[in-house]
């Protein structure tokens, strides 16, 4: 009997766990990310180019965790928390002043990405979780 209790407590532990997997996924970029028409503070993901660094004000991240609406897929769930992370960022570039993020990278946990293309996430029945970080910077205009 104890050993049929003690059997039906592992399978219980195990189905429970098994639910609450997160997985590491790669996605494509949104395009609403990419763009940098409108935005006073743009982005510029990994090594993408851009002018000359006229000042710099340190690195930031910001790590958002969203939790997911029955009715969106875990991928689409990862995109509303990259939206949320990069508009942080913005937010945290426009108070310090600066016209730009540079060297933006995506990670989950230690698994990070540097890619205008792709983004790293980590999705879960849950939810979805993400941290975004970059150079804040006053680049030179034109």
């Amino acid at each position: 009997m104890k050993t049929k209790i003690a059997l039906g407590l592992v399978a219980a532990v195990v189905l429970t766990q098994a639910g609450c997997t997160t997985k590491i996924k790669s996605l494509p970029m949104p395009a609403a990310v990419q763009t940098q028409n409108g935005q006073d503070v743009a982005l510029y993901f990994g090594n993408q180019t851009h002018a000359p660094v006229k000042q710099s004000y340190g690195n930031k991240e910001f790590a958002v965790r969203v939790l997911r609406k029955v009715e969106n897929s875990p991928e689409a769930n990862c995109s509303i928390a990259l939206e949320k992370a990069v508009q942080e960022l913005r937010d945290y570039a426009r108070a310090q002043h600066a016209n730009a993020v540079v060297d933006v990278r995506t990670r989950f946990q230690h698994n990070e990405s540097a890619s205008s293309t792709e983004f790293t996430c980590g999705a879960s029945l849950n939810g979805s979780t993400l941290a975004v970080r970059g150079d804040v910077v006053m680049l030179e205009t034109q």
